[in-house]
């Protein structure tokens, strides 16, 4: 099954993506960040939905909060990740009350990140103890999975971006948990999850480690549970409309099989949205 992520269009109100999203045959939508917090939030996505017939999953960033703020379950700062843990309660509520039974969540990161950086250069001022950020986020999945658990809620841990300029930043140390397939088996070791796995964030993380990209992909092909996808130079996450023969859609190809959904998060206009879909439909997806 396709999912189209409301990040691909950006407007404040979650509200007015969805409709639009709607009215252009959009039935399966992946909620996620880049809109703002407003009273009636979930009653217009129940309202919405019940209108055009619509399936949500759910994915990391949403509902958003009143005060942004990054969410990281490995933070070392107090406040920070109590603030993420009670993003996820508050996240498994209203997925109950909208009867929505896909979360999805990013890895942690182990250097504290500000709202202003998001998807861009980190100022780097506070890292993490590793060892004491990687037992912090294990306890909060854990926590996450089990309120999933029992609310019927599947959970999938998404694998993060390492951009080179990040990457040189720190000195050639990689502060993103999960960027790669050796770092995907590390948290493995500590953690049972369903990986999601974000070929774009992949892609990029490859070319910054030097990594062969479809060799990866492959590696983790028995680990990978759902997919993310769109396109990028390798630089950064760039989130664009998929390229026919790129790469990245390559990789997809040879990855699918029937029981894998994926999630599009191209942002952009309607027309590279459902351009994007069909180029992803090209494998013949069964529901």
């Amino acid at each position: 099954m396709i999912y189209v992520s409301s990040a691909c269009i950006k407007k404040n109100r979650i509200s007015a993506i969805i409709k639009q999203l709607a009215e252009h045959g959009v039935k399966n939508i992946e909620l996620s960040g880049g809109t703002d917090y407003y009273d009636g939030l979930i009653n217009d996505l129940e309202t919405l939905k019940n209108i055009y017939h619509l399936n949500y999953v759910c994915h990391a960033y949403f509902p958003p909060p009143k005060v942004p703020f990054v969410v990281n379950l490995a933070s070392c700062n107090d406040k920070i990740y109590r603030q993420s843990i009670k993003h996820y309660t508050q996240c498994v509520e209203m997925m109950k009350y909208l009867q929505i039974n896909v979360l999805s969540i990013h890895a942690g990161f182990l250097v504290e990140i500000h709202t202003n950086e998001i998807g861009k250069k980190l100022s780097g001022c506070t890292i993490y103890d590793e060892k004491k950020a990687y037992e912090r986020f294990c306890m909060a999945y854990e926590y996450i999975a089990k309120l999933c658990a029992e609310n019927n809620i599947s959970l999938y841990l998404e694998n993060n971006v390492l951009s080179a300029e990040n990457y040189q930043e720190f000195h050639n140390q990689n502060y993103m948990m999960m960027t790669d397939f050796t770092s995907v088996l590390k948290m493995k070791d500590q953690l049972t999850f369903s990986l999601l796995l974000d070929l774009g964030h992949l892609y990029v993380s490859c070319k910054t480690l030097g990594l062969d990209y479809s060799e990866e992909c492959q590696k983790l092909k028995k680990y990978m549970k759902w997919i993310h996808i769109s396109e990028n130079n390798g630089i950064r996450d760039e989130h664009k409309a998929l390229v026919k023969n790129s790469e990245i859609l390559k990789a997809f190809y040879k990855l699918y099989h029937s029981s894998i959904h994926v999630t599009l998060e191209t942002a952009g206009n309607m027309e590279d949205i459902l351009t994007s879909i069909r180029l992803l439909e090209a494998v013949d997806f069964k529901e």
